[in-house]
């Protein structure tokens, strides 16, 4: 179109005016916007001898050329709204696809004239490529996690920030529970009552405190073994804002570890013929009565020896002679009460300290 200044000058989406062509040719043109296409102008040019050829009825010959502009225009326009329109009608549904995490290929992708459009294909589909590989990996990684899981612990759980249970992998096969009866607070009642205010008050401090794991040791009753030692160990997750949101974590068995431990601390504490605790955990004891909290209270120790015991043992045997200490530590303990202290020092030697006195 060499005038197209000429088609601005008009000022209308559509209608007709005269111009020179490149080769001097009179021309009259007719023109008509594409809607939906900016910048887009469909132009038909009738050279002006045939309308002087057909002079004698000029306005019956324009309004003709006029219509058949019009009608190619309009032929023209949706052609090519239609080659516009149909890639973005797939570039929608291709996003769609993508946002519904939609598995396989993307919907094909028609043809375009328009290379931006082209360059958005290409985007959507690297896209959707590295979504599809961040689900893979993600799925892996979880896969992975409760592997790990597994194998570390007997039991996965997930609760919201106030303790109440989610979900629960294993609790069926270690409590005897079922696992719909342990959600909310239905676990609680598998917990030992003088584990739970500790394990309770864990998780209130981490909360507050906003410590991201918590660790306690409780136990647990099961169907088969009465009570069993597990370490409690959750994680604090976190909302966007770094509140809160909810616990992930595992029960571990450790009962053969704890029981371990229990013995030998007991057996660190305590005599091994009578039960009755030793010289350290006496020193122990003095200790305790020391601290403040017990200011102003009264309490009396006993020393106490066996007359003739070392007659007894030689002439009945060291056999008889432990049967004779171990009665000694029963009768002891049977006539003391309850935060009174028994303890062994040695051969036929005992201590008992005595509190609370008036």
């Amino acid at each position: 179109m060499p005038t197209w200044e000429a088609l601005l000058e008009v000022g209308a989406s559509t209608g007709s005016f005269n111009a020179i062509a490149f080769d001097g040719t009179p021309i009259s043109f007719g023109f008509s916007s594409i809607e939906g296409t900016p910048g887009w102008v469909v132009v038909v040019g009738v050279p002006q001898a045939i309308l002087d050829a057909r002079w004698q009825n000029p306005l019956i010959a324009f309004g003709f050329g006029v219509l058949v502009a019009v009608l190619v225009a309009i032929i023209l326009s949706f052609f090519m709204a239609r080659r516009i329109t149909r890639p973005i009608e797939a570039m929608v549904e291709r996003s769609e696809a993508i946002a519904s995490d939609a598995k396989g290929a993307l919907p094909p992708a028609p043809d375009t004239i328009v290379g931006e459009l082209e360059t958005l294909y290409q985007a959507q589909q690297n896209s959707h490529t590295r979504l599809a590989q961040r689900a893979d990996e993600l799925a892996l990684s979880s896969k992975r996690y409760y592997a790990i899981a597994r194998v570390g612990a007997m039991v996965t759980w997930r609760a919201d920030r106030h303790g109440n249970v989610l979900e629960m992998e294993g609790w069926n096969e270690f409590t005897g529970q079922s696992t719909q009866a342990a959600l909310g607070r239905g676990w609680v009642e598998r917990v030992h009552p003088e584990d739970l205010p500790n394990l309770t008050q864990t998780l209130e401090t981490a909360a507050r405190a906003g410590i991201a794991t918590a660790t306690a040791e409780v136990r647990v009753r099961t169907d088969l073994y009465d009570w069993v030692w597990v370490n409690f160990r959750g994680a604090m997750i976190t909302d966007a804002e770094g509140m809160p949101a909810e616990w992930i974590g595992t029960l571990e068995n450790i009962d053969d570890r704890k029981r371990l431990q229990l013995r030998i601390s007991h057996m660190a504490y305590h005599d091994a013929l009578t039960g009755l605790p030793n010289r350290i955990r006496l020193a122990e004891h003095f200790e305790e009565l020391w601290q403040p909290d017990n200011a102003g209270q009264s309490c009396a120790l006993l020393y106490i020896d066996l007359d003739m015991f070392k007659q007894a043992n030689d002439t009945y045997g060291h056999a008889t002679g432990d049967a004779l200490l171990r009665e000694v530590a029963v009768r002891l303990q049977k006539v003391l009460r309850q935060n009174d202290v028994a303890a062994r020092l040695g051969g036929d030697e005992f201590a008992v300290v005595l509190e609370h006195l008036r």
